[in-house]
């Protein structure tokens, strides 16, 4: 169905390398334990590391919670979409893809 985005689903800290190729990143959203800031970086990239061009990084933040950014316009990718979730406590993200 045009327009409608996939969910990469809640993912944990770690390295996540959600699809290959060519596609589009529509959202990205940072969540925070509540009590320590939570980091999620999209990577164009196939080879699943950190290797490849920057294409989104959102913070969530201790006051906040959350912080997610949704694109009116989605920002393709060549190579592939590398998920990165970092922090200290249980960090999480996810990235909305294919609309």
């Amino acid at each position: 169905m045009a327009g409608t985005a996939i969910s990469s689903g809640l993912k944990g800290a770690g390295t996540y390398q959600i699809f290959l190729g060519r596609g589009v990143i529509s959202g990205v959203h940072a969540i925070s334990d509540g009590t320590n800031v939570a980091t999620v970086v999209v990577y164009d990239n196939a080879a699943g590391d950190t290797s490849g061009n920057i294409i989104a990084k959102v913070n969530g933040s201790v006051t906040t919670g959350s912080n997610g950014v949704i694109l009116t316009t989605p920002v393709r990718v060549d190579n592939g979409c590398v998920l990165v979730v970092s922090g200290t406590g249980t960090p999480q993200g996810l990235v909305h893809f294919g609309a």
